[in-house]
């Protein structure tokens, strides 16, 4: 097995990779990838309630250096790759040999910028060191293994716990139910206290919380315990409840029915599906096993997440939300094409802000080099602004990416100087390099005061 190691958006620093052989199948493996994303083969999670298509720019290359070893064949030994807002994994076989693609979050593994963002956003709790595996055994569970968490303490937090009535035959010294007539006969021919009856009993003992006893007993033997400490004494109450510790199978999953009571753990099945994969996946892999493995969950959508809260934590005297939780608002009067804004501030049922959350280098408006606004999200947001705003009425549109702006003071549009368009970064770019100190993350927290003073500033037409 051979591992190639990389982080998300390396569009701006890309990765030299230099292994004779190896890089041939690296490049190998990136083109049978991009071409299962297109044929829709691959695994995409989103913890939110958006649904997003993963695009096969996920992961790209260019070649650096080869040389023809056949007349049809050319060895590539220098190539640099390149990557965008995914993280995840991806294993496959090639020419007999198990390649395996790491995109792991450019917010480094010693930083708990990850953790902080997926706490932040999703309200759930990691322990230190959880943002990957230092076990290469386990290195392609340890994403896995968190949303797993993140989505459990979602779902439970919720929806109560899934229970069902399952029909029961029993014989019983009281009537219940229906009597069950050639089974009564059979049973109490010559018993006349006995009724056997069919009758429906409200269980727990249900395929959804049998999969949460399994899959947290398959973490744990993956080395997860100390993130899944707190799930034992769930664990515990299901067992009390009657719930079976057995061994869950794939079709298991795929057959449960969910209803209003259970929907909130449709996600958390989801999640436990690509684990059973996974460790089917790696008990199973051999050199005549050509299928892949793979999940990629966009970081994108965790900033826009991580952003709304911040936002709507720390200006409660402002409407904040998203208008994707919806599916966006029609942009024609026959209700065809949407629009999607990330983030909307109202203030007495007017708009005064669009926030667009970029996970991207946008530093400032005018174009500079890599940094600055593309075309294609400025003409977005103008429309955005046209949309939503009134002629008379001061709105301004905003894009906020998590690294340092050049200029966070918003630009009157030559159209209608009611109407902005502005940079205002939370940088948490920063701390890259920097292992964030203490459990409250301080200067973390330091970071997001600053941006909330320069969006009140910008909400209230005060000049930066």
């Amino acid at each position: 097995m051979d591992q190639l190691i990389l982080e998300d958006s390396q569009y701006i620093k890309s990765e030299l990779k230099e292994s004779g052989a190896y890089t041939t199948l690296y490049c190998e493996a990136v083109d049978k990838l991009r071409k299962e994303i297109k044929d829709k083969k691959i695994e995409f999670f989103s913890l939110g309630g958006k649904s997003r298509e993963l695009n096969d720019d996920l992961i790209w290359y260019e070649i650096n250096s080869s040389k023809e070893v056949y007349s049809n064949y050319a060895s590539i030994s220098k190539a640099t790759f390149y990557t965008s807002h995914y993280i995840g994994f991806y294993s496959t076989i090639i020419n007999g040999k198990t390649i395996d693609i790491i995109i792991k979050p450019r917010f480094g593994n010693e930083s708990g910028i990850f953790n902080y963002l997926l706490s932040y956003a999703y309200g759930v709790y990691l322990p230190k060191g959880t943002s990957s595996s230092k076990n290469e055994k386990t290195d392609n569970l340890w994403l896995l293994a968190i949303l797993y968490k993140a989505t459990f303490n979602k779902a439970i937090t919720k929806s109560q716990i899934p229970k069902e009535y399952k029909k029961m035959q029993k014989n019983l010294h009281t009537f219940k139910g229906q009597l069950h007539i050639s089974k009564h006969i059979e049973e109490n021919l010559f018993d006349k206290s006995k009724f056997y009856c069919t009758y429906r009993k409200l269980t727990m003992d249900v395929t959804i919380n049998q999969t949460i006893r399994y899959v947290y007993k398959l973490l744990k033997q993956k080395g997860f315990s100390s993130l899944f400490k707190d799930m034992g004494e769930y664990d515990q109450m299901l067992q009390s409840f009657g719930v079976q510790d057995k061994k869950i199978r794939l079709n298991d999953i795929q057959n449960i029915k969910y209803t209003k009571l259970n929907i909130y753990y449709k996600k958390l099945m989801e999640l436990a599906t690509l684990l059973l994969k996974n460790s089917s996946k790696s008990s199973d892999m051999n050199a005549t096993n050509n299928e892949s493995f793979a999940y990629f969950l966009d970081m994108a959508q965790l900033w826009e997440d991580y952003l709304l809260k911040v936002l709507q934590k720390n200006l409660p005297e402002y409407y904040i939300y998203s208008p994707n939780d919806k599916g966006g608002v029609a942009l024609f009067e026959d209700g065809s094409r949407t629009i999607r804004p990330d983030i909307i501030i109202e203030k007495d049922g007017e708009v005064i802000a669009i926030l667009d959350a970029k996970y991207k280098f946008y530093k400032q408006i005018g174009r500079i080099e890599k940094y600055g606004i593309g075309r294609d999200d400025l003409y977005q947001m103008t429309t955005y602004l046209y949309h939503y705003g009134k002629n008379d009425k001061e709105i301004v549109g905003l894009f906020i990416s998590p690294v340092a702006d050049i200029e966070n003071n918003s630009k009157k549009l030559m159209s209608n100087k009611n109407h902005k368009i502005g940079v205002v970064n939370l940088n948490i770019d920063q701390f890259s390099e920097k292992k964030l100190g203490g459990s409250s993350n301080e200067a973390i927290k330091e970071e997001e005061k600053k941006f909330i003073e320069k969006i009140k500033k910008e909400l209230q037409n005060d000049p930066i």
